[in-house]
């Protein structure tokens, strides 16, 4: 019985990706198309003068911020590290 049931979710599982990306039966509509055409306007910021001006007054004042690289200097550890560690340390562990 639990190989049946396993059976069925596997296969459950497995044609998740193909249902959630099948179109229905008149695929889409015009009303879907119409709205991906329509590209959504930015909306204008206000104070964007006296931003620029700000700006403009702190690299008068400062101009050795220009020359700031920053990022050079760091460590990561992404999620491969991770996953490598956390496995020779259940091996470790366990034996």
């Amino acid at each position: 019985m639990k190989k049946l049931i396993t059976g069925m979710m596997l296969l459950a599982l497995a044609s998740f990706p193909a249902m959630a990306q099948a179109e229905g039966a008149l695929g889409r509509t015009e009303s879907d198309r119409a709205a991906e055409e329509q590209v959504a306007q930015p909306a204008p910021s206000e104070g964007t003068s006296s931003e620029a001006a700000d700006y403009a007054e702190r690299e008068a004042t400062t101009p050795q911020l220009g020359e700031f690289q920053g990022g050079d200097r760091g460590y990561y550890i992404g999620g491969g590290v991770l996953t490598v560690v956390l496995i020779v340390v259940l091996v470790v562990i366990l034996l």
